[in-house]
Parts: structure tokens; C-alpha cells; sequence
């Protein structure tokens, strides 16, 4: 099979503006991993998209791995039409951000190729926080409570996070916690978005790593996301993988009942969540894509989880741990230690 892997940041999404530095490091380390997942299965090709802004590591360029490099002034989708004979299948990885990952999904299935990703329907239900969490509280999930904001709405007493609707990762989340907070987050609020406000809850910021099809999933491992705050918004600096608990049960038990509630999600999924001080688990958001906490589950587990969404139609995941580690994934370095 040939298989295009398609991660935007890295292969020339932003090829005719500039690269968004806070997010590229995260793009590579998503991209890196899986090409290293997905180069040691056989009767592979591999054609990642690559901005041509951007250097090839000498360790990439392996054999069944082929480089389709992008050029300023170029259009992505065309060339991607004028290429479409040379893949498969796509394995896309993109921001829900103003709707990029649905429509893109929305592209390759035009050309009727095989996805190893969520399709478009369920992109389109989780790129809007608003809609997911009341589809999952309608379902009896407890979520973080969420509301749309605007700016009519003024200030409000006490802690809140307001974030973009369909903003990707700690992209456009804000901390507030004063009149100050305020004074300094509204202008940055752009009158074009749509913003939901939520309460600030203390607790540890965890995620979920997961496999979903038809119907049904099968949880990987659980991650510790460590962030911190500058001037008033959310930065990830990096993610603890697998971090040691004893709640797998409850957790599978939780991305069951996701799956039950969007049945449409196919392969990795993560899952955001608050894990409270007094142990109370509520979702924040479900992102239909790869997420950084991929990067570590390799060296953490052993599992190759891309062989596992490739044979997904064929039969269940086997996540049988030849390891069971801790690995911190650094955004900043760009590489993964064991812990």
C-alpha cells in the first residue's frame, strides 16, 4: 500500500504564510513518530509532504520513506491532485482549528481515499467544544461546564478559562483571575471566533490515549499534561506518558462510552480531562487525531499503535506491553526520555 502522510504544520499547510513556531515542534514530534511507526511495516510506501522551509534529518531519509516537498508560491491542493496516483490512503494530521482537519478529510474523501484517521462527521461533532460537551452531558458524562462568551458579556468574579470554540491544544486559552486578566485577554479576543467560557478547576490536566472503531474502544494509556502560564494563556511544555495509576479500568469503561456516544470516531483518539482533588474525572475536549502524547507510547509501551490502526478493520488491537515505563515527551527539546 501507499500511504501519504499528511501532517500540516510540517508539509506545507502554511507553506505561503508563516510557520507558526508554537506549534511546529509539537507537528514534528506527531510526524516523526509515526513515520518511525509506520517505516518497519512491510509492503509499505511512505510519501510524507514536507515544506520545503524545512531540512530532512539524514535518519528519516530511509528506505520506503519518499519525500514530496512543497514550494512557496505552490498550491497544496493542487499538487496533492496532480499526485493523487502515487498514494493509497492518507494519514492526516491537522488542527480542528477554523475547521482545517474536517476539510481536509473532506478532500481526500473526494478522491476516495482511504483515511487512517476519524472521517469528516466525526471531526466536524468534535472540532466544536460547545457541541461535543453537550453531547456527552446529554449522554450522562461529566464534563467541564462550558457556555458561549462574548464580549457584552464583561467581566465576571472568581477563576475562568475562556478558549476559542474550535482552537486546538492551550492555541487561544486564557486564564483569568482578576480585573487585570481581564483588561489584558479581551483585546486579544478576535471579534471573527467564537469563544466558550468555562470555571477553572483545580486538578492535574490528564489525557487519554485510545483506539476507536465502529462503536468501540480500546484504551492505550493515560497522560499527565504539564503546562504552564504566560501572560495570561495556557502553554504545553511537554506530557508525562503512562503515567502509573490504577484507574485503566474506569478509564476503557470512559472511552467506552465516548465511543457509544460518537460511534463515528476511527482510530487514535485523545481525550482531555480534569482529574479534580477529589478524584472526580471531567472532559474537556476529543481531539479525532493524533495528539503529543503519541510520541511516547512506542518507548513506553512497545506497542506500535500505526500497525494497530492499519489493521483495524481486520481484527481487534492486540495492546499486549512488552514495557510498561513512564517516557516524558519535552515540546520544547523535541524528544522523548524514559522516567
Amino acid at each position: 500500500m501507499r500511504l501519504l502522510v499528511f501532517e500540516f504544520i510540517t508539509g506545507g499547510g502554511f507553506i505561503n504564510q508563516t510557520l507558526p513556531l508554537s506549534l511546529l515542534q509539537e507537528g514534528y514530534l506527531m510526524r516523526n513518530a509515526l513515520v518511525d511507526d509506520l517505516r518497519i511495516i512491510a509492503d509499505l510506501h511512505l510519501l510524507v509532504l514536507q515544506d520545503e522551509r524545512l531540512e530532512i534529518s539524514i535518519e528519516n531519509q530511509t528506505a520506503g520513506v519518499e519525500y514530496l516537498v512543497i514550494c512557496q508560491g505552490e498550491d497544496l491542493q493542487s499538487l496533492l491532485l496532480i499526485r493523487q496516483s502515487d498514494y493509497d490512503a492518507v494519514w492526516i494530521i491537522a488542527p480542528e482549528t477554523d475547521g482545517i482537519l474536517a476539510q481536509w478529510c473532506q478532500f481526500f474523501a473526494a478522491q476516495r481515499k482511504s483515511l487512517y484517521t476519524s472521517a469528516q462527521q466525526a471531526v466536524e461533532i468534535c472540532q466544536n467544544k460547545l457541541t461535543t460537551t453537550k453531547l456527552l452531558q446529554n449522554a450522562g458524562l461529566a464534563c467541564v461546564s462550558s457556555c458561549s462568551y462574548d464580549y457584552s458579556q464583561g467581566q465576571r468574579q472568581g477563576s475562568w478559562v475562556i478558549k476559542s470554540n474550535n482552537s486546538v491544544g492551550c492555541d487561544q486559552v486564557y486564564k483569568i483571575e482578576s480585573s487585570h486578566d481581564w483588561q489584558s485577554v479581551l483585546p486579544r479576543l478576535k471579534t471573527e471566533k467564537s469563544y466558550i467560557i468555562q470555571p477553572y478547576i483545580s486538578g492535574k490536566s490528564l489525557s487519554l490515549s485510545c483506539l476507536f472503531y465502529q462503536g468501540i474502544a480500546f484504551f492505550i494509556c493515560c497522560n499527565e499534561q504539564h503546562t504552564h502560564n504566560e501572560q495570561q494563556q495556557f502553554v504545553l511544555s511537554a506530557c508525562t506518558v503512562n503515567i502509573n495509576n490504577k484507574n485503566h479500568q474506569h478509564y476503557q469503561s470512559l472511552c467506552q462510552q465516548i465511543a457509544t456516544v460518537i460511534p463515528q470516531l476511527f482510530g487514535y483518539v485523545g481525550i482531555d480531562f480534569i482529574e479534580t482533588k477529589t478524584g472526580e474525572n471531567l472532559i474537556l475536549e476529543i481531539n479525532p487525531r493524533l495528539t503529543t502524547s503519541y510520541a511516547g507510547i512506542k518507548q513506553a509501551l512497545g506497542i506500535n499503535v500505526a500497525e494497530l490502526v492499519l489493521n483495524l478493520s481486520d481484527k481487534p488491537p492486540l495492546l499486549d506491553k512488552i514495557r510498561n515505563q513512564q517516557v516524558l515527551v519535552s515540546i520544547e527539546q523535541g524528544n522523548a526520555n524514559a522516567g
